[in-house]
C-alpha cells in the first residue's frame, strides 16, 4: 500500500467529507439502495480495492464483486470504463453474481439484495490505480445514473488529493496523481476535439489503445500530446516526469492516425 493510500485511510476528516458526498449522490439518484467509494492501489492484489466510504450495504457488494463473483465494480476497475447493469442479478456478464449467491454470502442483508434492480460503477484516476464510485438501485441503472456518478467522481478525486497533501504524506505521490490526471485530461481533450465526441468516448479510446499496446495510460497520454504538438509535453517541474518509451510513442502515433480515418 502506498503512503498516499495509507494516509487516506487514516484521515477522519476525509471520512466525514466522503460520507457527505455519498449523501448528496443518494439525494440525486432516486431509488438508490447503496453507494460506495473504493480505491484500488496498483501495489495491492487486483481484486482488493479499499472501500473508503459507503451507504447501505454497497461496500459488502463491492467486496463480493472483486472477490470473485464479478460485477460492474470489478469490470470498471479492469477496463477503466463506466459500467451499467439494468438488472444486476440476471446480467449475463456476471453469471456467478446472483441473488442466491449474495444471500448465501451475506444473509444479514438478504432483504437489501431482494430489492436490488440495476447497478453502475464509474472509475477515476488515482496514481497508477483508480478510484471507483458505485451504486445499486431498486430499478434499472441508466445513462443518467452514470452521469451523476461521473459528476461526483471529479469532486471525490480532488478531495483525495487535497487530504493526502494536507496530511503530510509523500508529496511526490500527490504530485504524481495530479500529473497523471493532467496528462490524461489533455489527451482526452485532443481526442474529443478530433472526433467531436464526448469525454466518455475519448476515455474509452485511450483505454483501449493503452491496453492493446500494453503501456500505461498516463504514458500514452503524454506521448499523444507530444505527437500532436511535435515537441516534449510540459510536465510539472515539482513532480517526477512521466516517462515515455518507444512503445508508447508508437501507440500514440497509431491512435492519432486511426482517429484521422474516423473523423466526422
Amino acid at each position: 500500500m502506498t503512503p498516499a493510500l495509507r494516509a487516506l485511510r487514516d484521515q477522519p476528516q476525509l471520512a466525514t467529507l466522503l460520507q457527505r458526498v455519498l449523501e448528496r449522490i443518494r439525494d440525486d439518484l432516486p431509488g438508490v439502495l447503496g453507494v460506495a467509494i473504493a480505491v484500488h492501489d496498483s501495489t495491492m492484489d487486483a481484486g482488493a480495492p479499499v472501500v473508503l466510504s459507503q451507504l447501505g450495504a454497497e461496500g459488502e457488494l463491492v467486496a463480493a464483486q472483486t472477490g470473485g463473483l464479478g460485477g460492474p465494480v470489478a469490470d470498471s476497475l479492469t477496463h477503466q470504463l463506466p459500467i451499467v447493469s439494468l438488472r444486476l442479478w440476471s446480467d449475463d456478464r456476471w453469471p456467478e453474481l446472483t441473488l442466491a449467491a449474495m444471500t448465501d454470502r451475506l444473509p444479514d442483508h438478504a432483504r437489501t439484495w431482494e430489492q436490488v434492480g440495476g447497478a453502475a460503477a464509474v472509475p477515476g484516476v488515482w496514481g497508477d490505480g483508480a478510484v471507483v464510485l458505485s451504486c445499486t438501485l431498486d430499478g434499472p441503472a441508466t445513462a443518467g445514473t452514470v452521469a451523476t456518478l461521473i459528476s461526483y467522481e471529479h469532486l471525490v478525486s480532488a478531495a483525495l488529493v487535497t487530504v493526502a497533501a494536507d496530511s503530510g504524506t509523500n508529496m511526490a505521490d500527490v504530485l504524481a496523481v495530479l500529473q497523471s490526471r493532467s496528462a490524461i485530461e489533455q489527451a482526452k481533450g485532443a481526442v474529443m476535439g478530433r472526433l467531436r465526441c464526448d469525454a466518455d468516448g475519448a476515455w474509452g479510446m485511450l483505454r483501449d489503445a493503452s491496453q492493446r499496446a500494453n503501456v500505461k495510460l498516463r504514458a500514452l497520454a503524454v506521448a499523444l500530446v507530444e505527437h500532436i504538438g511535435g515537441a516534449a509535453a510540459e510536465q510539472q517541474i515539482s513532480a517526477a516526469p512521466i516517462e515515455v518509451n518507444d512503445r508508447a510513442r508508437y501507440a500514440a502515433k497509431e491512435l492519432w492516425e486511426g482517429l484521422a480515418v474516423r473523423e466526422p
